[in-house]
């Protein structure tokens, strides 16, 4: 910003070389001739006047936002600008450098006027006013016409004030915007004219412009007799059309690629893109290779080679139960007749080579060890293929493979070990009870085991009950599966069938028994387990109603099952829908049969709750701990029953503080209590009364009497301490301390015993009064449990001797109290007291006692404003 004073300098500097111009302009013109000017002169001279036009030209384009310049009123021009005199004007919001056409924007400048501008004004005649005060006083007080056509320089101080905007590319050469350019379409821009006081800062027009290029846009202001002008200088540029086709100047591929094209891929675009997926191809291509490298490497890989001397044999069992098929190896050199009969033989004939299975102890785990037959082994590329085939199974129906020996003559096959056996040995356990829904599960388990296997590409050929075995958990797995090679001499065939394994050739389909062990299919597999489902079924030996030694067709199937439930087995199939699968599975034409798929979604449909074995061995087990749950409940609620009991009697022979430290074996220390009331009561004339009666009536007119006692004091906050005889002995204040309470609880307690006596009735002498009396007195007293064998909780002191005094020296039907407790019953107040006088105690000298007459009316005692008492009627105290 410029100093306003190098303003005027710059304004002065126009105005001098402006009135150089028209000197010397009219001195050539008057007297051009006359001088002795050559033609040398004549030119440098018209040059100087042209420069001194340009420069005035160029002043005005290079205002700024305090740079303004001022002319006449009547005259204004390109040429004769005048001095504002102290008349200021700036931008507050200045136009933008660049804006769209058709772009709406604002524009906001400030006009100012300094004293010396009066003067000036004044001096100069630009205001009709004598002197700068009046001017002044107009300028800033005088208000404008409402409608700017109605404002003159006579009736506002700014009667003119708006916004010019002149396209340059419209002006002509070296033309310049300016107030004086008429409104005849080379001033684009005219806004609506305002006007207003000089006290008026800030003036703001809204303004749009239209044509393309510089424009010079200048905000105009009329004054008195004087023109003022601010200019600033906006680019205007064409509003960008995305989609026409034409990219234009401010469009680029970013803004408007359907007009200038997309852009080219970035070096940055391309990494972030390329880097991705080359590391996506890269990552694919390097996990195929380790996957291969994998199965190479576990192709080659031996460690399930179990060097057999690491094998632990012995009898291993698991919950109690042991595999029955643990028989140790039977040796025979004897051939196999070549028949297409199935001979029926039983586990003692020895004749022919069997396969078995032993548990034993590898690696710290119990497994299974099946030991194959051969007397030479090699440890082949099929072989090995083999085992990296079984090894990569993993399914939870198949026994799961866990090494082999290949040393001769111990080679076997070592398996995850089933502590509950065989599925044989379960179904032939009678000990075993196994309703409809574990043997429907045991079938699933077996379908979906050998879907599994078949899925690999994997077949059976040796499906039967006793290669399907059971875990801990009551599943059903598959073994002695795949590895063909490897048991090869074991798997020998004899003729047209299996070596005879006669227990086991009803398992085989009629097309393996009269083909090869080639012809081993799904459908195979298929046939034994319709073998299989019968067994689950009948949970017998299908062979035991055949006579040993007879014949068997190739064709001989056993008998369809009759499906029997327990009582409380609900999940028992249908028997025409269990029996058509069975039929399905062992049809003769093998087309026919099912695939273990078709055989999961049969099974089912016929097991609708679908519970697994753990589900059904915890609901057991629940229902169980259910009704274990109920006898501990009904237990323990009759344990309680009887705590409540012995703590009730106990509590009542012994403060409840004390008989817990006793019963924890904490010792009850004794303990000293500074305030207590002690009562005493026994009954007046007990030992005629006991001479002339029975002890039984003795007992019972004592039990009935303080049992009615004991009720009523079971309303006051006191402790019962001891009967003996007919003496009764009750405290309050220990062993709770209550404040001073204990003497009006005390006291409220005696009226009601005494009261109840009016009305008690002698069992066995209903027409003698009752007479009690008693005594009552107040002091500190010592408290402690006395004993082992048969604890009592006892009270010591100068104040029991005291209280037991009162007693003795009182009356029938009468309670005496000592001076102390008579004080205390006066503090809490509500109790009738009357002075007996001065009496003399034994120990204790002369004492002045008080007899304890009643409550006050007004008291909330119930058992003392009650009539009668457990039926028995009692008189009010007045």
């Amino acid at each position: 910003m410029l100093p306003h004073s190098l303003s005027h300098t710059h304004t002065h500097t126009l105005i001098h070389t402006h009135s150089l111009t028209h000197i010397v302009g009219r001195s050539v013109s008057q007297s051009f001739w006359s001088l002795p000017f050559t033609e040398t002169d004549l030119m440098a001279l018209w040059i100087a006047l042209y420069l001194s036009l340009f420069l005035v030209v160029d002043c005005w384009h290079d205002l700024d936002n305090t740079e303004y310049d001022c002319w006449p009123l009547d005259s204004p021009n390109d040429y004769n600008m005048i001095n504002c005199g102290g008349l200021e004007m700036s931008w507050v919001l200045r136009p933008p450098e660049k804006v769209t056409d058709g772009e709406e924007f604002n524009v906001t400048y400030t006009i100012t006027a300094s004293d010396d501008f009066y003067e000036y004004a004044v001096k100069n005649k630009i205001f009709p006013f004598s002197n700068a005060s009046e001017a002044k006083r107009f300028c800033d007080k005088h208000d404008c016409p409402a409608n700017w056509n109605s404002a003159n320089e006579i009736n506002c101080c700014i009667y003119h004030a708006n916004i010019h905007s002149c396209p340059l590319a419209l002006m002509r050469h070296g033309g310049i915007c300016g107030p004086w350019i008429p409104d005849d379409g080379k001033i684009v821009t005219h806004t609506v004219s305002k006007a207003g006081k000089m006290s008026k800062k800030f003036w703001t027009s809204k303004v749009v412009l239209i044509h393309v290029g510089v424009t010079s846009v200048i905000a105009h202001i009329k004054i008195g007799h004087m023109h003022a002008a601010l200019e600033s200088k906006v680019l205007v540029v064409s509003a960008q059309v995305c989609g026409d086709d034409v990219c234009e100047l401010e469009e680029n591929c970013l803004t408007c690629p359907a007009d200038c094209g997309a852009c080219p891929m970035s070096i940055t675009i391309k990494v972030a893109i390329g880097l991705p997926v080359t590391l996506f191809f890269g990552g694919f291509i390097l996990t195929m290779v380790w996957f291969q490298y994998q199965k190479q490497k576990m192709f080659w890989d031996e460690s399930w080679i179990i060097n057999y001397k690491n094998i632990m044999f012995g009898k291993v069992c698991y919950m109690g139960f042991c595999s029955t098929t643990s028989l140790q190896p039977v040796k025979s050199n004897s051939s196999v007749s070549r028949t297409t009969d199935v001979t029926v033989c039983t586990v003692v004939n020895t004749t022919f080579k069997q396969s078995f299975i032993q548990p034993a102890i590898y690696d710290g785990r119990t497994v299974a060890v099946k030991h194959i037959q051969n007397k030479h082994f090699t440890l082949s590329k099929t072989i090995r293929r083999e085992v990296k085939e079984v090894r990569e199974l993993d399914h939870p129906n198949l026994s799961k493979f866990i090494g082999g020996s290949i040393e001769v003559p111990y080679v076997s096959i070592i398996t995850e070990y089933c502590p509950k056996g065989s599925l044989a040995d379960v179904l032939l356990n009678e000990d075993v009870p196994i309703n409809w829904g574990f043997r429907l599960s045991f079938a699933t388990d077996i379908a979906r085991g050998m879907a599994y296997l078949h899925q690999h590409k994997m077949f059976h050929g040796r499906l039967h009950s006793r290669n399907c075995v059971i875990d801990d958990r009551w599943v059903c797995k598959i073994s002695d599966y795949g590895l063909t090679a490897y048991r090869k001499d074991d798997f020998e065939v004899v003729s047209n069938g299996f070596h005879c394994e006669d227990t086991y050739r009803i398992y085989y389909a009629p097309e393996v028994l009269l083909g090869s062990s080639s012809n081993v299919t799904p459908a195979a597999d298929i046939y034994s387990y319709s073998i299989i489902l019968v067994e689950i079924a009948t949970r017998s030996d299908l062979l035991s109603d055949q006579t040993e030694g007879v014949k068997l067709d190739i064709m001989w199937r056993p008998s369809l099952p009759e499906l029997k439930a327990g009582k409380a087995d609900t999940d028992c199939p249908d028997r025409g829908d269990y029996c058509e699968l069975i039929k399905k599975c062992w049809s003769q034409n093998v087309t026919l049969r099912p695939t273990f798929e078709q055989v999961k979604k049969m099974l089912d449909k016929m097991n609708p709750h679908k519970v697994s074995p753990v589900d059904m061995m915890m609901n057991l087990m629940e229902k169980y701990s259910k009704h274990l749950e109920a006898i501990v409940a009904e237990r323990t609620q009759d344990l309680l029953q009887e705590k409540q009991k012995t703590d009730c009697l106990l509590y009542s022979m012994l403060p409840k503080p004390v008989a817990d430290d006793l019963r924890q074996g904490r010792t009850a220390e004794a303990q000293s209590y500074s305030n207590a009331t002690v009562y005493f009561s026994d009954i007046v004339g007990f030992t005629e009364l006991s001479g002339s009666s029975t002890p039984h009536q003795v007992v019972d007119f004592l039990n009935q009497l303080y049992t009615t006692f004991d009720d009523i004091i079971d309303n006051y906050d006191v402790y019962k301490v001891e009967t003996i005889g007919d003496a009764y002995m009750v405290v309050s204040g220990v062993p709770n301390e209550n404040g001073i309470n204990h003497a009006g609880e005390i006291a409220s307690m005696a009226l009601g015993l005494v009261n109840v006596c009016h009305a008690f009735k002698i069992p066995h002498k209903p027409t003698t009064q009752l007479r009690i009396r008693a005594g009552i007195h107040s002091g500190p007293v010592v408290a402690g449990v006395v004993g082992t064998k048969m604890p009592r909780y006892c009270l010591f002191g100068d104040t029991v001797n005291t209280a037991s005094r009162m007693e003795s020296t009182s009356e029938a039907l009468k309670i005496q109290v000592s001076g102390a407790t008579a004080d205390l019953l006066n503090t809490l107040g509500g109790y009738t007291l009357i002075c007996r006088g001065s009496l003399n105690v034994k120990g204790k000298g002369e004492m002045t006692t008080w007899w304890l007459e009643a409550k006050k009316e007004e008291s909330s005692d119930p058992l003392l404003r009650s009539t009668e008492f457990r039926g028995v009627p009692v008189p009010v105290s007045n």
